[in-house]
């Protein structure tokens, strides 16, 4: 009999954090479509991604949020919620 989502995550939790990374990235090429794409080209494609973020913040494209804004804009909407 199979174990339980609950099994499963309670023995994934007492896995290394290393060991739950290689886990994660195992599981996540298992949704991935069928060309699977190795890691060198995920990285690029990151890599890629990465700098075009940072040059649209950097021309003045895309306007930043502080982080103390973002949490207290979360914050209200939880607050709100309740």
């Amino acid at each position: 009999m199979p174990a339980s989502l609950e099994q499963v995550t309670e023995e994934v939790r007492e896995l290394s954090p290393e060991d739950r990374e290689q886990l994660l990235a195992r599981l996540i090429r298992d949704l991935e479509p069928a060309e699977n794409f190795s890691p060198d080209e995920i990285e690029r494609a990151w890599d890629k991604e990465i700098a075009r973020r940072l040059e649209e913040i950097d021309s003045g494209k895309v306007k930043t949020i502080p982080a103390e804004e973002v949490f207290a804009r979360i914050q209200a909407k939880l607050d709100e919620a309740r």
